[in-house]
């Protein structure tokens, strides 16, 4: 994918706007009201980080292997001791079992009861609801564009973070950074 660059600061204002919504919407999907989500198949809300925990085991257990503790933190973004205490927590609420790995014990794997299948599916028809009602603003010509302009941005996202980065650290250094010996 190539990325458009029409000089240092050129596109400012556009690109901070970009930013803006997304910090807006990440506040919006992140932080719902009183950090949980209603379910009422089992009569009480569950907080919305053992939600993204069961959510993040089951796509993990779409590839193949076993899911462990620490696939769960890479994909939640956590270190492994919080992933651990939410895998726990979501196992005490039956959402999750846990059991050590055939070929090393002291490993754990973790996969979703037909309870928590049961959550993430919730919690999906629930978001895709939100975001139609929220996308009732636009036009399913505007829709669309917007869903294929959102997948190009998240694509570009993904692809380029980590060059971009290293790049960017690595022009941003002071050139006397050296260590002397």
């Amino acid at each position: 994918m190539t990325h458009a660059t029409s000089g240092p600061g050129a596109r400012a204002p556009q690109v901070a706007l970009v930013d803006q919504a997304m910090q807006s919407m990440r506040r919006v999907v992140s932080r719902p009201p009183a950090l949980t989500v209603p379910m009422p198949r089992i009569g009480r809300p569950v907080e919305i980080s053992k939600v993204l925990a069961c959510e993040a085991i089951g796509e993990l257990s779409k590839r193949p292997g076993p899911v462990t503790i620490s696939d769960v933190a890479a994909a939640l973004q956590l270190d492994r001791s919080t992933a651990s205490r939410l895998v726990a927590e979501a196992e005490d609420d039956g959402f999750v079992t846990r059991g050590s790995l055939p070929e090393d014990g002291r490993r754990v794997s973790v996969a979703l009861t037909p309870l928590g299948v049961e959550i993430v599916e919730f919690v999906h028809r629930l978001r895709v609801a939100y975001l139609d009602h929220a996308c009732a603003v636009f036009s399913d010509e505007e829709l669309a564009t917007l869903g294929a302009l959102l997948s190009r941005l998240a694509d570009s996202m993904s692809e380029s973070l980590a060059p971009w980065l290293e790049s960017a650290v690595r022009h941003s250094a002071p050139a006397d950074s050296s260590p002397s010996t």
